[in-house]
């Protein structure tokens, strides 16, 4: 029997994440926490969310962790972290070779150099192919931030607060900051209201500078 006939088409408890059916030939690569990708380098530990075309999930890159064992001198010396948690977006195989997400990607790192505004977008630090049984797909590694702004201001919103005006001014300055540099590079932001790619640097997110 199918899971629709049990529940219904309409039924929103089929959808508190993403839709089970599409872990198929083409669809979603299905991860187990502890499982580890790119020759083992990353580990996955927690699930962060999905969308239409993929997941996100918390990853420890275990290069940094197996460095520090072998060179710990050095990494003092350079003021490298011990260990270095990212955010790993598993696209699904039947969009891996559809999109145009690494290419933007990589064109706006190329623009980051000198720019102001490009502290305000998050920073694609690897990419690979992962194959595995329904596919294979395209894994962007990214910096590891906080909560998008939207979900910030929605908890405040929540508890009947609100947020102060120079957290305000300092988000919506970020904001205006990171759209100008997009635009520099020749490319618009299709979903401002979310504030998805751009990269908070208040407290929940990436530490000021």
């Amino acid at each position: 029997m199918e899971v629709y006939e049990l529940y219904g088409t309409s039924n929103l408890l089929l959808f508190k994440e993403e839709n089970v059916l599409n872990y198929r030939p083409g669809g979603y690569h299905p991860v187990i926490l502890g499982d580890t990708l790119k020759d083992s380098r990353y580990e996955i530990y927690h699930k962060l969310g999905y969308g239409g075309f993929s997941t996100v999930w918390v990853a420890k890159d275990n290069k940094y962790v197996n460095a520090s064992a072998h060179d710990l001198l050095s990494i003092v010396l350079t003021s490298c972290s011990l260990e270095q948690w990212v955010s790993v977006k598993i696209i699904t195989a039947d969009r891996t070779n559809q999109s145009w997400e690494l290419h933007t990607l990589r064109v706006l790192s190329e623009h980051c150099q000198g720019s102001l505004g490009s502290e305000n977008i998050v920073q694609l630090l690897d990419d690979f192919i992962h194959e595995g049984p329904n596919g294979c797909h395209q894994c962007l590694v990214f910096e590891l931030l906080g909560p998008t702004v939207n979900i910030i201001v929605d908890d405040y919103h929540k508890e009947g607060e609100r947020l102060e005006t120079e957290t305000l001014l300092k988000i919506s300055s970020q904001l205006l900051q990171a759209v100008a540099f997009m635009h520099k590079a020749g490319y618009a932001h299709g979903g401002i209201v979310d504030y998805s790619l751009f990269a908070s640097q208040l407290t929940f997110g990436r530490p000021q500078r």
